[in-house]
């Protein structure tokens, strides 16, 4: 019985740890009332990565649930897994827009930024997040952007409205303002998106991604996945199937926020 306890003593300090939890929350300002959830991570009292994921029109609304994608692996879901927590610990910050106020622009289609007010919902998140900065401990080199459909859309815009901010961005299956693409130039870039996608066509992906490179975006910032007879869902499925995009992320890093 002496060796049996010692054995599982022995085992469990080899052990990984992982006791992240979810905690639920809303962000108010004069703006908007954005619910969301973040992750905290087990080793909170070190600086850690944020990744912040911006959700599809499926789980908009206000139960400040959805948006968690819980057992699907898909975004906040991907992220918070033990599987990519135990390959590097991070925050995950979950926000929920309403049905009805996008993340960008009215619609799903492309859009001029300069014509194109900012929604509520994003000038709420950009409020949140430096919130989180500020109130977390966060390693602000490693600052990511990822989202899906209405949330890929919203990705593309937050970092065009903020350029050089994050460290990277994946885009999934949605629209921008390519007329803007040269703001991000030398923007980490991972894209992703469908050929057979009803919902949001290719085009919107594959001009954006052109307009990069037209102005001076090269291999070394963007890549482009392009999922070959692929659905609307299909690019999300490609994006998180793997441990791969998570190590892409973790390779991007800002080093110039000292000379800001």
């Amino acid at each position: 019985m002496k060796y049996y306890l010692l054995i599982i003593m022995l085992f469990g300090k080899i052990t990984p740890s992982f006791s992240g939890e979810w905690q639920e929350n809303i962000y108010e300002n004069n703006y908007f009332n954005l619910p969301y959830q973040i992750y905290i991570p087990d080793n909170e009292k070190e600086n850690n990565p944020l990744v912040i994921f911006l959700h599809g029109t499926g789980v908009s609304g206000n139960d400040n649930k959805a948006q968690l994608h819980k057992g699907q692996n898909i975004g906040s879901d991907y992220f918070a897994s033990k599987r990519i927590q135990n390959i590097r610990n991070a925050y995950v910050l979950a926000p929920q827009t309403t049905k009805e106020i996008r993340w960008a622009s009215t619609d799903i289609g492309e859009y001029d930024l300069d014509n194109t007010e900012v929604t509520p919902s994003m000038k709420a998140l950009l409020q949140l997040i430096d919130n989180v900065v500020v109130t977390r401990k966060i390693d602000t080199t490693r600052i990511y952007l990822v989202g899906l459909s209405r949330g890929g859309q919203g990705v593309w815009n937050a970092a065009l409205l903020r350029p050089n901010y994050f460290a990277a961005i994946v885009p999934i299956a949605g629209s921008s303002s390519p007329k803007h693409a040269a703001k991000l130039a030398q923007q980490p870039t991972w894209a992703f998106h469908g050929t057979n996608d009803i919902v949001t066509h290719v085009n919107y992906t594959r001009n954006m991604v052109d307009a990069m490179l037209k102005n001076g975006s090269s291999t070394k910032w963007l890549r482009y996945t392009e999922i070959q007879d692929g659905t609307h869902p299909d690019s999300w499925i490609h994006a998180f199937k793997d441990q791969n995009l998570w190590y892409w992320m973790l390779e991007q890093q800002r080093t110039n926020i000292a000379n800001e």
